[in-house]
This record gives C-alpha cells, structure tokens and sequence, in this order.
C-alpha cells in the first residue's frame, strides 16, 4: 500500500464515521476530547480560552461545596446512621474538586512556549543565532 492510498483509506474511515446514525459513541468522544485538551497545561492558551476553561472549573468547585455541605448534613442529623451517605457525598465531592483543580490549574498555569532541547539551544549559539 502506498501513502496516497493509505490516506484515502483514512479519509473514507472519517467521513463513514462522521455520516453513520450512531450518535452517542460519537457524542462521547468528541466530549472526552474536549475535557481531555481543555485540561492540558502543556497547550499554549489565549485569554479567552483561559476564561472560558475557569468558567468550566468554577461549576465544578461550586458542586463539590454542595455536595461537602450535603455529607456534613447528613451525618450532623443522623449521626453515624448517615455515615454511608455522607461517605458517597464526601467521594463525589473530592472527584468533583478534583476535576475543578485540574482545570483551575490548566487555565492559570500554562507554558507559553514548549522547552527548547538543550542541544538545540547549543546549536543556535554555534551558529550565531539567539
């Protein structure tokens, strides 16, 4: 097989899995590629992907403080009948700022460049570049 036919083959997979009826694996992935790169740190972000990303995170802090005061209800009324529940409300909470945390530190912390290797830095200073 050569290059030409090896990348009509993957265009004709594309477009038959963009055109077939099942939309909810589709759904999915598409999702979990959004998350996935909304919270990388290594990606170079303007300001308005970095508000937007914060925006993603502030919802998911805001529902692990309900989900915190929840499970310190619970177990505040019922005592150690609760302790179950409030154990559940205490997990989703902590997966919950989990997931804010790493978005949160995503949109403030990012590189603005990738890291130059060393060796390429060694070679611009022998060529007379910066």
């Amino acid at each position: 097989m050569d290059k030409n036919e090896i990348g009509m083959n993957r265009l004709l997979q594309d477009l038959w899995w963009r055109q077939r009826n099942i939309v909810f694996p589709d759904t999915v992935r598409n999702e979990g590629i959004l998350y996935r790169n909304a919270a990388r740190s290594d990606q170079v972000r303007d300001p308005l992907q970095r508000v937007g990303i914060m925006m993603a995170a502030v919802p998911c802090f805001m529902f692990a403080c309900a989900y915190l005061l929840l499970a310190i209800g619970f177990f505040v009324e019922h005592g150690l009948f609760a302790l179950i529940p409030a154990l559940i409300g205490l997990g989703v909470a902590g997966v919950s700022f989990a997931i804010g945390a790493k978005l949160a530190m995503a949109a403030v912390f990012n590189s603005k460049r990738p890291p130059v290797h060393p060796d390429i830095i060694r070679r611009r200073r022998i060529s007379g570049r910066k």
